[in-house]
């Protein structure tokens, strides 16, 4: 039986906890909204909790969109977005109470409405009766009454020291391209975090390290894991094929700096046109406690652990 209960939480005030004794998660009701703890019972968070509020922004463009009182933060856990970043749109200081219920005794929904950008961002966590599983879906509406084209977000802020691992797509075009990896300006692709290969790639979070690392791709497998605190994070996710994707046609990327790593799922770009359209986008999340680790630069280790332990359970 999945138990929902309010509670405070850390310095994040009003929280949403949802237990059924395999595995809790907590959301943030007072600012956010942000799934800011995920794990198993009697295991540590693996999202990383900004207490220290050591990442923000308030800059001088931003206060000019938003007001000179007004400071974005990461908080942590894993938010929704939308994509094209720009800036200081995507920077929306999320610091105030959201619209909140849980009509059923295993499902929360989150709302909240960007009002100088006109979004509604809605976020429906669905955790399962008996097991770790979540069934994530998120959703933006367009209430700004402008026609906008941006795709759904979901950036899920993972905890120090972990190592992530993602599929490369390995589906066979003939004599057309399969693959894209994409790079940011800030990405050295011979940075040591950093391993791609033919079947895997693998980013590794390094505490305090110097600079930051992005990619995105096409990830048709729809799939990423973070391993961390004895704990498997398994993401699953959707792809759309012929649909467009932001960022040269990216549905999932992923980003790491010395405090935290990212692992992020993106939708198809849509056009709104009016201000019922919405898009969406959903996760599933699951956790697999594990006990051995791998070399995250040799494709043979990462293949024999990912099939002992989560490859089964992928889309």
């Amino acid at each position: 039986m999945v138990q929902v209960t309010e509670i405070n939480y850390k310095n994040f005030g009003k929280c949403v906890k949802m237990d059924n004794g395999v595995a809790s998660v907590i959301v943030t009701v007072d600012v956010g909204p942000r799934i800011i703890s995920y794990c198993l019972n009697g295991k540590e968070n693996v999202l990383f909790e900004d207490v220290d509020r050591v990442f923000s922004d308030n800059g001088e463009e931003l206060k000019e969109m938003f007001g000179e009182d007004k400071t974005w933060y990461i908080y942590g856990g894993s938010r929704l977005w939308s994509s094209p970043e720009s800036y200081p749109e995507s920077y929306y200081p999320d610091n105030v109470p959201v619209e909140y219920n849980s009509r059923e005794p295993n499902k929360l929904e989150v709302g909240a409405l960007h009002a100088r950008t006109g979004q509604y961002h809605s976020i429906t966590i669905e955790l399962e009766e008996n097991t770790s599983k979540l069934k994530i879906d998120y959703a933006i509406y367009n209430r700004s009454g402008a026609v906008v084209t941006l795709a759904p977000w979901a950036l899920t802020v993972c905890a120090a020291g972990g190592v992530e691992i993602f599929p490369q797509n390995r589906q066979d075009n003939g004599l057309l391209s399969n693959r894209r990896n994409v790079f940011w300006s800030y990405s050295d692709i011979n940075d040591d975090r950093f391993f791609l290969g033919n079947r895997y790639g693998t980013l590794q979070q390094v505490p305090g390290a110097e600079g930051k690392f992005k990619i995105g791709m096409n990830n048709e497998d729809c799939w990423a894991a973070v391993v961390n605190k004895g704990q498997i994070f398994l993401k699953n996710f959707s792809y759309a094929d012929g649909h467009e994707y932001p960022d040269y046609g990216c549905n999932f990327e992923t980003f790491t700096n010395g405090i935290f790593l990212e692992c992020e799922s993106l939708g198809p770009l849509t056009t709104f046109s009016k201000p019922h359209h919405r898009a969406d986008l959903t996760e599933t999340w699951e956790l697999i406690e594990c006990d051995e680790s791998f070399d995250r630069k040799s494709e043979e280790s990462i293949d024999a652990f990912a099939k002992k332990y989560f490859l089964g359970r992928c889309r």
